[in-house]
């Protein structure tokens, strides 16, 4: 492997003097490599580069080894599994795969490819990319290839490394990372966080029954705010979808170590979770992400506008939240990752849940409360909007100017003669479509009332758009 890395090296110097020669040359689709820490049992951890990207034009060599999963082999013959992009410009393949363990990750793993995506010049990344496929662990990948049947490899934790190599031990440092005084005599329904050298440390304990509670493959990990009698409380609530377990911390913005914690997860939202038995053994310790930074930071201002409390009251507000904790279950909430919308009516539905949601008191929900990434929040409002703008389907004003604002439409008068073209052209076939007489007639009803607030609208009207957002 180092041979390559120092091709690797050579290969992205001749790029940068020589200039992109593949179909897609945006950073998410050249091979890229980082350095992580790798944790294994009964051994001492040890550093090594994994491929993030591999580009099988620029290194057809790579192709075998990511099909047979051997890809990060070791020295030993144990394999190191991580996400990573497989990347065939000649085939047009755009893959991301994820290991099966790591099935958890999936959404923290898609949004922050998207995000990548969405900041690259839109002309520059083709459909084949930003419409990448998402497989699980090397059998899909294969699968999804259409290509032979090969061995199945493993997960092993990782912690990425920045800057010069750690020699000293993992589990030394660790061991002089106690959870913080109080930790047990709450440790059965709270997470005690710990800052430390700028990494944030989650402690979390288990009981006998329990013990696969908080696996790094079934893990997530919330930010949410809670108000009572105008006082903020930030909570943090690390999640076991599996094992449908749940653990919080109570953060007071204005007190100087949360206010820490809640500064480090606004510029990157990871912690490093340490998980004990409920007899005060050391069982597993995992790195935790998630796309939710924006989220924190319209946590922390909307906390700002709060009024000061005396240290008193604020532990009063905390009490209140544990008897009437936030939930954490899963919300029907319009605000998910799909596809494009077959048919008029199931654009419909899609419109009409995200409409549900569109008031300010909803959208601080979904975002403060519910968790939803702001990355995925935005993606798909632009997802129901362009599906909308396609089948011709009536938007509320609020949404016809957040689509503009998406760059579906130059003003809002434009928006409403692009629905009203596109309405036309599908009334004719409607019932394939799967809309009813009352459906269609409800749409030009409300496509007239748009027209008749839009038909003579300039950009100016843009300025009445509200931006619940930090």
């Amino acid at each position: 492997m180092n041979a390559l890395v120092g091709r690797l090296d050579a290969a992205l110097t001749h790029e940068l003097h020589n200039g992109p020669g593949q179909l897609y040359t945006g950073p998410s689709g050249r091979t890229r490599m980082e350095r992580v820490r790798v944790f294994r049992t009964d051994r001492e951890p040890l550093e090594l580069e994994v491929f993030r990207v591999i580009n099988v034009g620029e290194y057809p060599e790579l192709r075998e080894p990511a099909l047979g999963g051997t890809l990060h082999r070791l020295d030993d013959g144990e394999v190191v599994d991580v996400p990573f992009i497989y990347h065939d410009p000649e085939a047009q393949q755009f893959v991301l795969v994820i290991p099966h363990d790591a099935r958890g990750r999936e959404l923290s793993e898609r949004a922050k490819l998207l995000d990548s995506l969405m900041k690259e010049h839109e002309e520059e990344v083709p459909d084949y990319v930003r419409h990448f496929a998402i497989v699980y662990g090397r059998r899909g990948l294969v699968t999804h290839l259409d290509d032979s049947e090969t061995m199945e490899v493993d997960l092993t934790e990782l912690e990425p490394v920045d800057g010069p190599q750690v020699v000293a031990s993992y589990y030394p440092r660790l061991a002089g990372l106690l959870p913080p005084a109080g930790f047990w005599d709450r440790a059965s329904t709270e997470l005690a966080p710990l800052i430390d050298d700028e990494e944030l440390w989650l402690f979390v304990q288990v009981g006998e029954d329990d013990h696969d509670a908080f696996a790094e493959a079934s893990s997530d990990l919330l930010i949410q705010l809670k108000t009572v009698e105008q006082l903020p409380v930030c909570i943090l609530a690390l999640t076991d979808h599996k094992a449908h377990a749940v653990r919080r911390a109570y953060l007071n913005p204005v007190r100087s170590v949360d206010g820490r914690i809640l500064e480090q997860l606004r510029r990157d939202f990871h912690a490093t979770v340490v998980v004990y038995s409920d007899q005060r053994q050391l069982l597993r310790t995992f790195r935790l992400e998630a796309p939710r930074a924006a989220n924190t930071k319209m946590i922390i201002g909307r906390a700002e506008l709060a009024p000061q409390a005396l240290a008193a009251r604020w532990e009063q507000a905390a009490d209140v939240c544990r008897s009437a904790p936030a939930p954490v279950d899963r919300v029907e909430h319009p605000f998910v990752l799909e596809d494009d919308a077959t048919t008029a009516a199931e654009a419909l539905r899609r419109l009409q849940r995200l409409e549900a949601w569109s008031s300010p008191e909803r959208i601080e929900e979904a975002l403060m409360v519910v968790s939803v990434p702001r990355t995925v929040f935005e993606l798909s409002r632009r997802r129901v909007a362009a599906d909308a703008l396609r089948f011709g389907l009536a938007m509320s004003n609020s949404l016809v100017l957040q689509a503009v604002r998406f760059g579906l439409a130059a003003d809002p008068k434009e928006l409403v003669a692009a629905l009203t073209r596109q309405f036309d052209e599908i009334v004719p076939n409607a019932s394939a479509q799967g809309l009813d007489d009352g459906q269609i007639q409800a749409n030009r009803e409300a496509l007239e009332q748009l027209f008749a607030l839009h038909g003579t609208s300039t950009e100016g009207e843009l300025s009445c758009n509200m931006e619940h957002s930090g």
